[in-house]
């Protein structure tokens, strides 16, 4: 019974996200502007995200996808940024958007790298030492 119990826990918590969909302003005008979505390719871990040298998100929340609002007209550098221990390398990701106008909508595609062995050992740790209690009253 206490194995079963341990693991739905397992499962509810690996299962749930904590990685947030967010959405903030640049701060530009109301005319003439447009928004540009961050899509990273997997949840990205403590990033922080800068619009021409603009810091526009930086909090060590797991995020899904940026939106960002209010962005004007013109051509606008977004840097996306994580040095997390749980990749391999960190993550600096330098693009170049365009907007061109009033409801132009822009994507911005990051690659994230993949998780370092570090990281699997640690969630390897994690698993064995929730498990271990259900194991030693077997």
């Amino acid at each position: 019974m206490k194995i079963t119990i341990t693991i739905l826990l397992l499962s509810a918590l690996f299962l749930s996200s904590c990685a947030k969909r967010v959405t903030v302003s640049y701060g530009g005008g109301n005319d003439n502007v447009g928004t540009v979505k961050i899509k990273p390719s997997t949840t990205i871990k403590g990033a922080s995200v800068t619009m021409d040298g603009k810091l526009v998100w930086d909090k060590r929340k797991r995020i899904k996808t940026l939106t960002v609002t209010n962005v004007p007209k013109g051509n606008h550098e977004v840097n996306v940024v994580s040095e997390s221990w749980a990749y391999k390398e960190s993550l600096n990701d330098k693009q170049t958007v365009k907007i061109t106008g009033s409801g132009d909508n822009k994507a911005v595609l990051v690659s994230v790298p993949p998780y370092s062995t570090g990281y699997y050992i640690y969630m390897t740790v994690i698993i064995i030492v929730c498990l271990l209690p259900s194991l030693i009253a077997l």
